[in-house]
């Protein structure tokens, strides 16, 4: 009994030295414990399931978009983004690409960004193998946004087209997808508010202070 307790003791101390671990350069779980896996899924999970059946990928983002995160970055600010005009869900997403590779993504849920205002960290080219295709300086990215409730994605319209460079700081006034609705100015505290208007397209006036319209 006594030799059973000293075996079991050897096991759960110096066990662990043992694991396997994988040594192919060439595998995606390299110097990792465990044997060596080779695939990555459609989620950029090495050795994982893939999407579910709702187009989302394990940790809840839109299978489209995947992207590596890198060293040289550039946000793109969006005050109103909207589909078929009306304003996106919080459970929507926005995605940023250059050509056919995604290179940023955001949950659009404005409650939890600052002054209602989210961006899209965009990402550039740092040099290394996993942001090839990435954005370089003078790069235009364009958009799209994952309407949740029906797993779609949509081709997005930016109010400008924005060149990108590392650090550079863009300011969007709207991203519409679908019929776009109906640009004007949407607060009923404007001087010029257009009850007509589904999208606030950043045209309102206001009085100066102690003063009417």
């Amino acid at each position: 009994m006594y030799n059973m307790k000293k075996q079991i003791l050897f096991l759960l101390v110096f066990g662990c030295i043992y694991a396997s671990t994988c040594e192919d350069v060439n595998a995606c779980n390299y110097q990792d414990e465990g044997d060596c896996l080779y695939e990555i899924d459609e989620c950029g999970t090495c050795g994982g399931n893939g999407a579910f059946s709702d187009g989302l990928c394990p940790d809840g983002s839109p299978v489209l978009f995947q992207f590596t995160q890198s060293t040289q970055q550039a946000p793109y600010f969006i005050v109103n983004v909207t589909l078929n005009g009306l304003p996106v869900e919080p459970t929507d997403w926005v995605g940023a690409f250059n050509g056919d590779i995604c290179v940023g993504a955001t949950q659009w849920n404005t409650s939890i960004c600052n002054n209602d205002v989210c961006e899209v960290m965009v990402m550039g080219n740092d040099g290394t193998g996993y942001t090839d295709g990435y954005c370089n300086s003078g790069d235009i990215p364009t958009f799209k946004i994952f309407d949740a409730s029906t797993n779609t994605y949509f081709d997005a319209t930016p109010s400008e087209d924005f060149p990108w460079s590392n650090m550079g700081f863009n300011y969007m006034v709207t991203l519409q997808a679908g019929d776009g609705g109906t640009p004007g100015c949407t607060d009923e505290e404007a001087c010029n508010y257009d009850p007509s208007a589904t999208v606030n397209d950043g045209s309102c006036e206001y009085p100066e202070e102690n003063y009417d319209c």
